[in-house]
Parts: C-alpha cells; sequence; structure tokens
C-alpha cells in the first residue's frame, strides 16, 4: 500500500493508553500509519522509572500499571504473584515545636493501628506490640485489639456481602437502582458502616488506590467501589518481573513513527487538503491527520480541542458536546517519590508492611516544601516498601515509593520525584462516560456518541467504568481501534486474541460489512412485528439477523466461508424463534421427564427410600430442558445463564444419585452430609460464574465434563460389576456411555443444514430416546431392591 493511500492517525500521550492503541492498528492492518506524540524524553509508561543498584540494573516503575496478565501473555512479559501486607499508622507529633521540612519525620510519633497480612481477600490482622509497663495497660491494648479486630471482621464481611448481592442481582450496572446514585460517603450511612473501618480502614486504602484525596473518595460512586470489591473477591495481585520498561519496550517495537520531546501545541481543519487535520507542535512541525486519538488526561484533551473550536467556526457546535463531556470529569494531583528514607514508616521496623499506609494527625506542622503534597494534606500517604515485592532488589538498602507524602523525606535520599494527575470519579463524571464515551446497549458496551465525532477519539484510563486502573487503558483502545476507527474505515483489524479484553465472540462480529450494514439498518425507521416485540427482539437484534443473514446468503453463493456471530450460527428464524429444531429438540427432551416423573410416582413402592430422589431427577431434567427451550428460543445474558446453570444442576444431581444408589447410603445422617456437599458445590459455581463480568465458558464446561465423567464412570464400573447378578444392569452403563457419545456431536461443530440443524441441536436430538433407557433401568432397578428387602424381612 502506497504512502498516500494510508489512512493516518496521531495518538497523542504514550501511556498504556496510547501505546495499546498504537500497537493495535499498527499490528492490525497495513493500511494505518500511526504516528505517537509524546512531550517526555521517553515514552510515558517509562518516562518517570528509575535504575538502581550498583549496575543500574534494577528499574524501579513509577506507574499505575501492573495488573493485566493477557498483555503480559502476549507480550511475553512474566508476571509473578505479588504477597502485599497492608499497615494503617497514624503520625502525630508530642510537641508543637517548630521543625524545618525536612527535619520534621525525625521528630513524629509514627504508630501503627491497623496491620493486615495474609490472602487479598480474608487473611489475618497482626498483634500490635504496644511499649506499656503496666498490666492496666497491657489489658487495655488486648481488648483494644480484639475490638477492632471485630468491627474490621464484620464491616469487612458487611461489605463484601453487599457487593457480591449487589453484583449477583446486577444492580451495580442499573443506572436507575438506588445504589448507582449513592456517594461512597452516602452508601456508609445508609448501610450503617461502623465509622471506624469506614473512615479509619476503608477510605485511607481506597484513597491510596484511586490515588485520591480523601474528600474526593468519600463523593466516589459506591458502586465502582462495590463493583471492584466483588470483582476482586479469590483474585490474585500481580506485578511485572521484569517492570513496565520491557511492556514499553515491546509495545513500541512495531511502531515506525515516534515522536519524543514533541508536545502538540495546535490542532488546525484542513478542509482543502485529503487529509481531514492538521497538527502542528511546538517547534511548528505539521503533520497530515485523519483522526486523532486522545490518549492524555480530558483536560489536556479539552483545552487543545477549545482552541480548535476557537480556530474553526464550522465545527465550534459539534465540538462543544465533546468539549463539554471531558470538563465534567475532575482530577487530583498526585506526587509520587523513590527514596531511602526510612523515616516515613512506623518507627517500629517489625511493624512495616509491603504498603504502609499513613495519615496525618492535625497535631503535625510539616512545613511547606516541594516534597510533599500541598495543605491541608488530606490523603494517605502510602509507602511501599519495594524490597518487599520484589526479591531481586539489593537487600542491602531499603528502597521505597511513596505516594503522596506529608512528610518530607531527606532530600539526599530522593532518588527520584514525578508528579502526575489522576481522575477522580464523580457521580457526574460516570453519568457523563456512560453517556459520552461508552454506552451499554443490550448487555453490550458500545462507543458513545462523543467517540468518532470529527474524527476525534478519546482513550485511557478515564474512559472505561470503574477505577480509574490499567484494564481502562487497554480495553477502551481496544473498543476504539475495533468498534471505531476500523468499524468507519471498512478495514479489518486483526487483534492478537490473548491480548483481547473486548473478547468478541466470533469472527463474524468484526466484519466491516457486517458492522456498517447493522449500523445502516438500525438508522432507518424499523417497526417491529408484535411476535418479535413479545420475544424481546429489538431494533438493533434484528439488524443483526438481517445484515447476518444477507452476508451468510452471499457467501453460501460464492462459496466463501460462513461465519459465526454473536457465539451463534446463522439460524433461520421462525416467528422470533432463534434456534427452532433446538427448541423442538428441547421440549421432546422435556416431555420424556414428565412422561417418566408420573412413571415413578405410580411404580415405584412408597416404602422405597430412593423414590423421592428418583423423581427429582425428573424434577431436575425438566427444568433443565424447559430452560434449554427458553434460552434456544431466545439468547439473551440471563436466559443463557439459566440455560447453562440448570444443566449443571442435572448434572451435579445425576452424580448425588449415583453416589446414593451405588453406595447404598441409608443413614440420614449421612445423606444429609452428602445433600449439603452438593448444595454447597452448586452453590459455590454458580456464584462464582454469577460474579463474572463475561461469563466463563471454559470453567464452566469443565466443571460439567468432570462430574459428568465421574458419574458416568461410576454407573459403567457399577453395570460391569453387576452385569451377572442383575440382567438390567447393562441399562445404566449403556445409558449414560450413550448420552457420553452423544455429547461428542459438540466436538463436530459445523454451519447449520439448511440453516435449520447443527450439531447442538443433533446433540438435543440423541438424548431424546436414552432418557427412557435410563428411568427403565431405576425403575427395575427398584423392584429388585424393593422384593430383596420384602425378602430379607421374612426371612428374618
Amino acid at each position: 500500500m502506497t504512502e498516500k493511500s494510508k489512512v493516518k492517525v496521531a495518538v497523542i500521550g504514550s501511556g498504556l493508553a496510547g501505546l495499546s492503541v498504537a500497537y493495535l492498528l499498527t499490528k492490525g492492518s497495513d493500511k494505518f500509519e500511526v504516528h505517537l506524540f509524546e512531550k517526555n524524553t521517553s515514552l510515558g509508561m517509562d518516562a518517570s522509572s528509575i535504575s538502581v543498584g550498583p549496575n543500574k540494573e534494577h528499574r524501579i516503575d513509577v506507574s499505575y500499571y501492573s495488573h493485566l496478565l493477557r498483555l503480559y501473555n502476549h507480550l511475553q512479559i512474566p508476571a509473578k504473584k505479588a504477597k502485599f501486607s497492608f499497615g494503617w499508622y497514624k503520625i502525630q507529633q508530642d510537641t508543637a515545636q517548630q521543625y524545618a521540612p525536612t527535619e520534621v519525620a525525625s521528630f513524629t510519633k509514627n504508630e501503627p493501628y491497623l496491620i493486615y497480612s495474609g490472602a487479598r481477600t480474608v487473611g489475618y490482622l497482626n498483634w500490635i506490640q504496644r511499649n506499656t509497663h503496666s498490666l492496666m495497660g497491657s489489658v487495655q491494648a488486648l481488648v483494644t485489639f480484639f475490638w477492632n479486630t471485630c468491627i474490621v471482621a464484620f464491616s469487612y464481611f458487611q461489605i463484601l456481602l453487599i457487593s457480591l448481592y449487589m453484583h449477583h442481582k446486577g444492580h451495580l450496572k442499573d443506572p436507575t437502582h438506588e445504589i448507582c446514585n449513592l456517594t461512597l460517603n452516602e452508601f456508609f450511612k445508609r448501610y450503617y458502616i461502623h465509622e471506624y473501618f469506614a473512615y479509619q480502614v476503608f477510605v485511607p486504602l481506597f484513597a491510596a488506590v484511586c490515588t485520591n484525596s480523601h474528600q474526593s473518595m468519600l463523593q466516589y460512586p459506591a458502586s465502582d467501589i462495590l463493583e471492584y470489591v466483588a470483582l476482586g473477591v479469590f483474585e490474585e495481585s500481580y506485578v511485572a518481573a521484569c517492570g513496565v520498561q520491557q511492556v514499553v519496550k515491546r509495545l513500541s517495537a512495531p511502531l515506525e513513527h515516534i515522536h519524543l520531546k514533541t508536545q502538540i501545541t495546535n490542532i488546525q481543519f484542513d478542509p482543502s487538503s485529503r487529509h481531514r487535520y492538521q497538527i502542528q507542535d511546538e517547534k511548528e512541525q505539521s503533520y497530515d491527520i485523519d483522526h486523532i486519538i486522545f490518549a492524555t488526561q480530558g483536560n489536556q484533551a479539552a483545552n487543545l480541542l477549545k482552541h480548535l473550536a476557537h480556530s474553526t467556526p464550522k465545527l465550534k457546535e459539534s465540538l462543544k458536546d465533546q468539549i463539554d463531556m471531558l470538563s465534567r470529569f475532575q482530577y487530583d494531583s498526585a506526587l509520587v517519590i523513590n527514596h531511602t528514607d526510612v523515616r516515613v514508616l512506623p518507627r517500629n521496623p517489625s511493624h512495616w508492611r509491603a504498603l504502609n499506609l499513613a495519615v496525618i494527625d492535625r497535631s503535625v506542622d510539616p512545613g511547606d516544601s516541594e516534597l510533599i503534597v500541598p495543605y491541608p494534606h488530606d490523603t494517605t500517604m502510602a509507602t511501599h516498601i519495594l524490597n518487599m515485592t520484589h526479591n531481586q532488589m539489593p537487600q542491602e538498602m531499603i528502597y521505597m515509593q511513596t505516594t503522596n507524602p506529608c512528610l518530607s523525606v531527606d532530600p539526599e535520599k530522593v532518588l527520584s520525584v514525578a508528579w502526575f494527575e489522576r481522575a477522580t470519579v464523580t457521580l457526574d463524571s460516570k453519568r457523563a462516560l456512560q453517556t459520552g464515551l461508552f454506552t451499554l446497549e443490550d448487555g453490550e458496551y458500545e462507543l458513545g456518541p462523543c467517540q468518532g465525532k470529527n474524527n476525534i477519539w478519546f482513550v485511557g484510563s478515564y474512559c472505561w467504568k470503574g477505577i480509574p486502573l490499567l484494564e481502562g487503558c487497554v480495553a477502551s483502545a481496544e473498543y476504539v481501534v475495533i468498534k471505531g476507527i476500523a468499524r468507519y474505515e471498512g478495514v479489518s483489524v486483526n487483534v492478537p486474541c490473548c491480548l483481547i479484553v473486548l473478547c468478541l465472540a466470533s469472527s463474524g462480529d468484526i466484519q466491516p460489512e457486517y458492522n456498517m450494514c447493522v449500523d445502516t439498518c438500525s438508522s432507518r425507521p424499523h417497526l417491529l412485528p408484535a411476535y418479535l416485540r413479545l420475544f424481546g427482539w429489538t431494533v438493533r437484534d434484528d439488524c443483526r439477523y438481517r445484515c447476518m443473514q444477507t452476508i451468510t446468503q452471499e457467501a453460501i453463493k460464492q462459496g466463501t466461508r460462513i461465519h459465526q456471530y454473536h457465539g451463534k450460527w446463522p439460524f433461520y428464524r421462525l416467528y422470533g424463534i432463534q434456534e427452532p429444531a433446538s427448541v423442538l429438540f428441547s421440549i421432546l427432551n422435556g416431555l420424556q421427564h414428565y412422561k417418566y416423573f408420573f412413571r415413578l410416582k405410580q411404580q415405584l413402592s412408597n416404602t422405597y427410600y430412593l423414590k423421592p430422589i428418583y423423581m427429582g431427577i425428573s424434577i431436575c431434567g425438566m427444568n433443565a430442558w424447559i430452560w434449554s427451550t427458553v434460552f434456544h428460543t431466545r439468547d439473551t445474558p440471563w436466559t443463557e445463564k439459566l440455560d447453562y446453570f440448570s444443566a449443571g444442576l442435572y448434572i451435579l444431581y445425576g452424580f448425588f444419585v449415583a453416589v446414593l444408589r451405588i453406595f447404598h447410603i441409608r443413614h440420614r445422617l449421612a445423606l444429609a452430609v452428602w445433600a449439603c456437599l452438593c448444595a454447597g458445590a452448586f452453590a459455590a459455581h454458580v456464584t462464582y460464574l454469577a460474579r463474572l463480568p463475561r461469563f466463563d465458558y471454559g470453567y464452566n464446561m469443565l466443571a460439567c465434563l468432570i462430574i459428568g465423567g465421574i458419574q458416568t464412570s461410576l454407573w459403567l464400573i457399577w453395570s460391569i460389576w453387576n452385569v451377572k447378578k442383575r440382567s438390567y444392569a447393562w441399562m445404566a452403563g449403556v445409558s449414560v456411555v450413550l448420552v457420553s457419545l452423544a455429547m461428542c456431536l459438540e466436538i463436530f461443530d459445523f454451519p447449520p443444514w439448511l440453516g435449520v440443524l447443527d450439531a447442538h441441536s443433533l446433540w438435543h436430538a440423541a438424548t431424546i430416546p436414552l432418557a427412557p433407557l435410563f428411568y427403565r433401568f431405576l425403575l427395575r432397578d427398584a423392584y429388585a431392591e424393593t422384593n430383596q428387602t420384602s425378602v430379607d424381612k421374612r426371612s428374618s
């Protein structure tokens, strides 16, 4: 492709968002010529990092990007688990004497009031040694420790349970629900969170996580914090084993046009040129550009857009929405110092932890220094002892990274100083995000109206839902590339699968012709028939169906590849029913269980101890096939979950029954224990899958295969063992083996015959005659067991 025919894209800012979007565009298609602009002397992610050690071999990163394993896996950057421990302490001063700012830390009293160790989700509080010289003082310290432990434990699990419940019910993503309209401070009061935990533990911790002031933290949307808590349960923390320097090196490797020490000062609209814009740097160097991607903070982007609007009256009105949207985001400044001054830590080294969170008392006057965050010091001073999480660092020196220092470190022990600006989320900025940058439509995120207007795009941590962290940088970059620029230019972008956070399910989803067809169709007046509205079809859903059918029919004519769309083959729709064959076969399977429910009820003796258990098989079977029918009629996130959960329950219940029958568990206590174990396992399984932002299909399939495989093995072994004693024993083994073989049809996935029959529907068809075989086995076995019991009683 010639240079003139390429689409020129300017990426302003080289943080993780800028690097990601430039990397995806460059690697994804040769149609783009990407120019990356950075005002510093090195790329943004590594701009403030420093090297330490005798030979400068150890890199200290000054960044917020350390937790996205997919990115590291794709770039072959090793990531290692970081076992963080936390300590909360207060900085106090006994005397009112004034000291020079650099000397204050030598005269403060840094005493911890809470120390936490263990796993990220559930750990333990450490006993804090106090210098008490009396029995009463020791007793008081012990009572205080246990009282604080009870408050922290109760309040932590209170917030955890609220978070999990709200996430499970979908309230955290429902803008109309009360929880999405509460600030964190309002949440504390509404749900009666204990003040000690709320304001001395929770707020200082999250102020450090979000790099915000305490006041900003209290104004944070409660739903974002609760979602962070809910999704972080049982997750580990990771750090890049070799630092962000290698991440930057590998992300920037394919980029050909990197402009360092280049600050963009002006953007001009150029209607006479083949390219839309001409951007200029401080050296008055000009660049012709088609698309501009702002990978900077929103306020910096707004300033450039204001100049563009002022100089181009033609664009003033259309730029106003973007500028107004960006102005709704607020920011806190953060100071990060790498140093070796241990005076800022608790004075007792046994109280040091990997992350030390300090709050300064009003009794301390830290003075005025460039090494201190400005008054009123309303933030958490977070000191990370790097040696505790980076074992390869030299141990003869304690290396620390302090964010938002409230005490001045010794200038002679300072290794580096860097100021950052961090977006802080408010209820208003969250609404701006949801209405302007990324909107939620039918359970999927789409680009908002402010993205791509005038060929101007926005990426970065502040552009994504939740707390502004690394995930937002990469996710926003992927959406802008795949659903934005690539779709606008009609280009297929090959995104590395292991890097994708967007996780588009199927190859058809990213076809430019499909997306353009859907967008065009959705923009036209469209009245849906009553039967489609009855099944919950929207105009966009109907457009997706029509477009994929049009493209599929063309592919059949030309003999080219048939694609899947949104995880499914392009089936013919029947009066709003998405998969008619699977629906029919699901109904027929359900009728088999319905039929044998009454046979079991009529033919099994009331004295047979497994009668209610066997009837439970029919109930679970009917439930599973009812939800299978609903799901294949209309595929939505909630019908999909109910289908999978019901199928999982049916498989687990079969395993439950197999153990009871094969091992003759009759004792009520043993039966109750086994039932509780199975119920607990199912509850844990459902809870885990329900809390995930995206359904974990791999885990669900593995869990079902393991339980189903164990059940099949048990019945097969029992059948072989009893085949000579019981003439009907073969029925159990044959039925479970045939069900397993029927499941193998899923392996042979192929486009639907005549737009109706695919491997999945054939699997459902194959199971219809297999259920009666297993039920006949249960009836004959129960009859034999009942007769044997009667004989035994007469003999005794």
